[in-house]
């Protein structure tokens, strides 16, 4: 599977550019905010349908316009494709596949597998259980529809018995019918989906640290944990356990929502006592090894995306994880970066790189 060509309208920086890449390798370069990382959260959109880094769609219209339009022509099994991505301030976002609209825009979800290698993503060691449980949910999201619309099913229900909490806080008074209701639904998914995600973090850990071991010449010991207060046997009676202090805080305090994964190098928590170099090859373990999954499981490569991961790495190092990456990534690359003369380390004629210069959002490309 490859992206053939991109059309952008109205994109972030991007007025109107039409984009051809190669099924290789992609060499993105051009100042800091040229529109790099804009045309990646392009490429990011029509697999996701949303950005990789603002969630507000209106955000993402052009300055002075009230709209944007992202389509991108692939190749998958030799078969054509055209997935259209259309947004207009105050109206509903439309996903387009060959065309066709879906009946839920969540339908889109695996059609295009794409995985992304960003800055932010510092954010999966740094900040909070959210970000490492979305990490994990969204790899199994591209591979079981059913596991995706549980998590959005598991959501609603946990939106919708909170509001409930909060009027029984009001009024003073609980009804327990209302309330169990939603208790007997969320026990069933809590089971489902603890059980996945214990399930994908086996097979997930194997391959995580033959990759880290294999990047990186420092050796040492290195764990994910999954923790969840959900055992594999939920009690019928749980919720009613939690009932006076989740009307007490007006949230629901039990279930796969509060769940973590927890990183340790040498026993420790990688976040408090790894170093930079050491959380970045972490953070790269953990998102090849999410290519490796998705890429095993759906019998498809998936798109691969680095943006500037070659910052404040010297060019024995990078050399060292372009070697890895052509190894390991068997479909299509792209790459960012701000310095242009970088692209004479990776010996351009031996990996037959696409050069595409971008400069205040308009695009050059030539092959070097």
């Amino acid at each position: 599977m490859y992206l053939e060509k991109i059309e952008l309208k109205n994109f972030k920086n991007y007025e109107s550019e039409n984009i051809n890449f190669s099924d290789k390798i992609n060499f993105i370069t051009g100042e800091n905010g040229s529109g790099k990382t804009n045309l990646l959260d392009a490429i990011y959109y029509l697999s996701f349908t949303k950005s990789a880094f603002n969630k507000i769609d209106e955000n993402n219209i052009k300055n002075d316009t009230n709209f944007f339009s992202i389509r991108g022509n692939y190749k998958v099994d030799k078969k054509s494709i055209s997935i259209d991505c259309k947004y207009k301030k105050n109206e509903k976002k439309i996903i387009l596949f060959n065309d066709s609209p879906y009946e839920k825009i969540s339908l889109h979800l695996g059609k295009i597998p794409a995985i992304i290698i960003a800055p932010n993503d510092s954010d999966l060691i740094r900040n909070s259980s959210y970000y490492r449980r979305r990490f994990f949910d969204l790899i199994i999201s591209q591979i079981e529809q059913d596991y995706l619309q549980g998590i959005i099913r598991y959501n609603k229900i946990i939106k919708s018995r909170n509001l409930v909490l909060q009027k029984f806080k009001k009024k003073k008074y609980v009804d327990r019918n209302e309330i169990e209701h939603y208790d007997d639904l969320l026990i069933k998914l809590n089971h489902y989906i603890r059980n996945k995600r214990s399930e994908y973090l086996i097979e997930f850990k194997k391959k995580f640290f033959e990759i880290y071991n294999s990047i990186t010449k420092e050796k040492h010991e290195i764990e994910i944990l999954y923790k969840s207060k959900v055992e594999k046997s939920i009690e019928n009676d749980v919720y009613k356990k939690f009932l006076e202090y989740d009307i007490l805080t007006e949230k629901t305090n039990f279930g796969i929502h509060k769940d973590d994964y927890l990183f340790y190098i040498n026993n420790k928590p990688i976040k408090t006592f790894a170093s930079q170099g050491q959380q970045k090859s972490f953070i790269i373990s953990l998102k090849m090894s999410e290519y490796y999954i998705i890429s095993k499981k759906l019998s498809l490569n998936p798109l691969m995306m680095l943006d500037d991961i070659f910052d404040k790495l010297d060019n024995k190092r990078i050399k060292d994880l372009m070697r890895f990456i052509k190894k390991k990534i068997r479909g299509q690359i792209f790459i960012t970066d701000a310095l242009n003369d970088r692209l004479e380390i990776f010996n351009s004629k031996k990996y037959n790189i696409n050069l595409i210069k971008i400069k205040n959002g308009q695009i050059n490309y030539d092959k070097k």
